[in-house]
């Protein structure tokens, strides 16, 4: 660890810097905060402060201070209270703070875990953050606080600036650095474990800061950084920058940010962090992300109540001629584009009202993509009216909605209507989706200007999925009390979907002008029956498939499959039309493991296989997707047999979408589809399954491509391949989280996942 740097060396005194993220919530006890009845003096009396150590997380034991110093002249006083870091997650308490000014300085030192490798440092590091304890009541250290340390330090005692505008100055300029503009929180609010795009933002410079370097090159490149960035607020090391550049661009190419991704979120019991992605990405791409705290929820958006008053109806400006929308309630303009004899927006309404996102709460995203809405939102009501549970009684015709005056949302049948314009259900997605912006050479070919972007979707309880890889449009056609028609695309085939989705999620919306539209068809949509299906009639017609199995009954279609190769036999299960191994499978074949090494984890979850295994690379079983491993592109003969017993095939991504889409789709198929025993439970509720299906997904975890001796998330997730790759080092994946989120996305072959056969 350094040692404090000498004042004839630098005019102002300086703690040590190893290296190390401190992230601190303060929570206090009673009512012992800044606040206190001598703070007009610039007193802090017996404050409690409490917080979290963050890289990753500082580990139990870490030591942990804050001395005082005076915020005019930024000189140390004798004043210093310790504490330590209480558990892995990195929390502490340092107990009775008494400063004669509100300024202070917090230092944490210790091992941390890495989040580009997931393990614990190798050596201890240490981190600062300078902060004015005036008023505030949380104090958060990590690798930006770290970053801006000296150079605000410079700017008070070189400078002449306020601590107040020297810590803005810095900070911004901390932020250039990599490539961030904008108006930020302080760094000392920031948690790498929240949402939003300022928390996005520290964990994409925590991880480009250490990039490909170990623990003692992490150290001396900060050490580096805020030596040259002190005194003149620039990097100058334009060897260190090329470096990080260049791993940048390999880690977005080899999934090495899904990786980081997925330490991160088992550090936070599984839940999703911020979009940290899109940072790595632009300063791979040498491009810059304008940002502002905007990208919160405003507390000025339009009641969805409130879409009926005078300013929800301002009006609109269309303009034929230069194919523009200009919605007057906002003043936002849109492209629009006439296919057939309807008048399209080209882009997704992006109009802010209650009940609307942005994707991962980031308005990076919602100018990219539009807003998120639920159902409720889209046709302009509130939840109790028309959210999920709810009859939404709509009067007949063109249903306005959010959409701009003169414009409506679009039934089913004027869905319908532009898919017949462009072709058919298996052309129409590749001619509408836009010719940029789809994941893994997803790409359409946009001939009509409609311009479809994957703009994912909002799940009921709050989490994202699906940015770059699936587009969700809402109609006005209600199915029943919970479930909606829509329209998707995704970004593995050319084929357009008309299917029904949950009230509650949270899609996009496309406006179609008034005139010129096709009336409400009689036909297409079959009303629940008693069987408890419900239909949506089309060339790519998917069927709700009804729950067999409730708490008391189990009225679900079993069957048996020996498997001849070594005898095992498996339950196996009848939904809609698809027959599933209704267990994982566990044929000892090249390329799988045991979870932990141990034959009592294959016995209770089955194997794991990396793809090669679940595609049997080897070719042991059968020819169809010989040489399919990671690193190789190879042309597999579907349906691939794989590692699955004779008469039995790998799904591929399709029939996995299927399936999710047949138990009532992304926002409850998890909980339908898992175990009811066996899944960790949450903080305030049962993470168990309700097993609807007779699907029974058990918790298996998964094994990292290091080896099984890296195995993770056992009794909090569990993923299954399919046999669709998306390129030489990634396939497509299914994967079920304990609080009831389904990730359908790709991940690097060389994983370990779970296997389920689907009958031939």
């Amino acid at each position: 660890m350094f040692k404090k740097k000498d004042m004839n060396m630098k005019k102002w005194l300086l703690p040590a810097f190893a290296l190390g993220s401190i992230f601190m919530v303060a929570c206090s006890d009673g009512d012992k905060t800044a606040g206190t009845s001598e703070e007009s003096e610039g007193i802090i009396a017996n404050l409690d402060v409490a917080g979290v150590s963050q890289k990753g997380p500082f580990v139990e034991g870490s030591a942990v201070t804050v001395q005082g110093i005076d915020c005019k002249t930024l000189k140390f006083t004798d004043e210093v209270f310790e504490g330590k870091v209480k558990s892995d997650k990195g929390d502490f308490t340092v107990a009775d703070v008494s400063l004669k000014s509100t300024c202070a300085l917090f230092e944490v030192t210790g091992e941390y875990r890495s989040e580009i490798t997931g393990k614990k440092s190798a050596g201890e590091i240490t981190l600062h953050a300078l902060t004015d304890l005036k008023d505030r009541k949380n104090v958060n250290i990590n690798m930006l606080t770290e970053l801006e340390y000296e150079r605000l330090m410079y700017l008070v005692t070189e400078k002449g600036k306020t601590f107040a505008d020297a810590k803005e100055q810095a900070e911004k300029e901390v932020l250039a650095t990599f490539d961030i503009a904008g108006s930020f929180e302080e760094f000392e609010n920031l948690n790498i474990f929240e949402a939003g795009d300022e928390n996005a933002a520290l964990l994409a410079v925590s991880v480009m800061i250490q990039a490909e370097t170990d623990d003692a090159g992490l150290a001396k490149r900060v050490e580096k950084f805020v030596d040259s960035f002190a005194e003149s607020g620039k990097w100058k090391d334009s060897d260190t920058k090329k470096a990080i550049s260049e791993w940048a661009v390999e880690a977005t190419a080899n999934g090495k940010l899904d990786s980081i991704r997925k330490n991160v979120e088992a550090w936070n019991d599984g839940d999703k962090v911020a979009a940290f992605e899109k940072f790595i990405e632009a300063y791979a791409d040498g491009d810059s992300i304008i940002l502002s705290s905007s990208s919160f929820r405003s507390s000025s958006s339009t009641p969805v109540g409130d879409l009926s008053s005078s300013s929800a109806k301002a009006g609109s400006e269309y303009d034929a001629t230069a194919n523009t929308l200009k919605d007057l309630r906002d003043g936002q303009v849109y492209k629009t584009v006439k296919i057939g004899d309807q008048v399209w927006m080209a882009e997704n309404l992006n109009f802010e009202t209650d009940s609307s996102f942005c994707y991962r709460d980031s308005a990076y995203f919602c100018a990219m993509h539009g807003r998120l809405y639920k159902w409720a939102a889209a046709v302009g009501k509130s939840e109790s009216e028309c959210g999920y549970g709810n009859t939404c009684s709509l009067p007949s015709g063109d249903v306005q909605g959010v959409c701009p005056s003169g414009w409506h949302l679009p039934s089913k049948a004027e869905f319908e209507s532009l898919i017949a314009t462009v072709g058919e259900d298996s052309t129409a997605g590749k001619v509408l989706k836009s010719a940029s912006g789809w994941s893994s050479g997803g790409n359409g070919l946009d001939d009509f200007g409609f311009a479809a972007l994957p703009a994912g979707d909002r799940g009921h309880d709050g989490g994202y999925s699906g940015a770059y890889f699936l587009a969700f449009f809402w109609s006005s056609t209600e199915i029943n009390d919970n479930n909606v028609f829509n329209m998707y695309l995704t970004f593995n085939g050319d084929s357009v979907h008309q299917s029904v989705d949950i009230k509650d999620m949270g899609n996009s919306v496309r406006c179609v002008k008034d005139d010129g539209t096709v009336p409400e068809s009689s036909s297409g949509v079959t009303p629940q029956s008693s069987s408890g299906e419900t239909s949506v009639s089309s060339s790519s017609s998917v069927t709700l498939v009804a729950p067999c199995k409730t708490e008391t009954e189990d009225n679900c279609e079993y069957g048996t499959l020996t498997d001849e190769r070594d005898g095992q036999t498996y339950k196996t299960v009848k939904i809609g039309d698809q027959v599933w191994m209704a267990e994982n499978l566990n044929i000892a074949a090249p390329n799988s493991y045991c979870y932990h090494d141990s034959a009592e984890y294959c016995s209770k979850y089955g194997r794991l296989y990396n793809w090669a295994g679940a595609m049997d690379a080897e070719g042991k079983w059968s020819t169809n997707s010989v040489n399919c491993r990671y690193t190789g592109e190879c042309s597999p003969t579907y349906p691939v047999r794989g590692a699955c017993p004779e008469g039995w095939h790998l799904p591929d991504s399709t029939e996995w979408g299927k399936l999710l889409t047949a138990v009532g789709g992304l926002d409850v198929a998890a909980k339908m589809l898992k175990s009811t025993s066996g899944w960790q439970d949450c903080e305030e509720e049962n993470c168990n399954g309700t097993d609807a299906y007779g699907f029974s997904a058990l918790p298996a975890g998964y094994m990292d491509r290091y080896g099984s001796a890296f195995t993770y998330y056992e009794g909090v997730s569990t993923g299954f391949y399919t046999s669709t790759q998306v390129d030489k080092n990634d396939a497509y994946r299914v994967y079920l989280y304990r609080n009831n989120v389904v990730n359908f996305t790709s991940d690097i072959k060389a994983d370990g996942f779970s296997v389920r056969c689907v009958k031939d």
